[in-house]
């Protein structure tokens, strides 16, 4: 097995074609010991072998064992609440939009993500099928990251379907201060955050990131 083991960055360093691909030490641990659960394998997850070659090589037999299995539910992250799940399921086979808000799932604090987060939930392909996020007439989307969720609204009606228990929506105050070609900034936490071409823009960008509207300024 020619892996390389990055302890300083925690990396497994796996040829591929001309180059290299890194999988996490967390992330094999993760996955390993949804599988081992999910397919009753024989094989023991332990938390003193992370990022051990051990420990890769029983990541790849779970692999091959889930490719025979040809898995049909929707491969969510170990950590995802199953509240999150069942909601983003049920979003996935209704095609009705949700908007998702991306946080810190220990402080619950909102990170303010404004890209790919309003749109139609499907499946990716392969052995592990993962949620994705389809914007409005695409065919192809962008990974959720289900594990990040800190709050979820129905699109349509605005209404909060699930939010994190430390949920955090964090202060922004609009300030005239003109640079350039802007005029208005967002301030987050006392920290300048962004800059907009006019209030009304500035004012647009913060009712999206309450939640308040579901588009953003362009």
């Amino acid at each position: 097995m020619n892996v390389v083991v990055n302890h300083q960055q925690e990396l497994f360093v796996v040829p591929a074609g001309q180059g290299v691909s890194t999988l996490g030490f967390e992330y094999v641990f993760g996955q390993l010991k949804q599988l081992v659960a999910r397919l009753n394998l024989p094989i023991t997850v332990r938390e003193d072998e992370k990022g051990t070659i051990g420990q890769y090589a029983d990541y790849q037999r779970a692999i091959g064992e889930a490719r025979k299995a040809n898995l049909k539910e929707t491969w969510f992250h170990l950590n995802t609440p199953v509240e999150v799940r069942r909601i983003l399921e049920r979003y996935r086979k209704s095609g009705n939009p949700i908007r998702i808000f991306y946080g810190d799932t220990a402080t619950g604090r909102d990170w303010l993500e404004e890209n790919d987060v309003v749109g139609i939930v499907a499946r990716s392909c392969g052995i592990f099928k993962v949620p994705i996020l389809l914007a409005s007439g695409e065919s192809w989307g962008t990974g959720i990251l289900d594990h990040c969720i800190v709050r979820l609204m129905d699109t349509a009606s605005r209404k909060v379907l699930w939010t994190h228990p430390k949920y955090q929506a964090p202060v922004m105050q609009i300030a005239a201060e003109r640079q350039g070609s802007y005029t208005h900034a967002v301030f987050v936490s006392d920290e300048l955050h962004a800059r907009f071409p006019s209030y009304a823009k500035a004012a647009q960008w913060v009712a999206f990131m309450a939640g308040e509207c579901m588009e953003a300024p362009r």
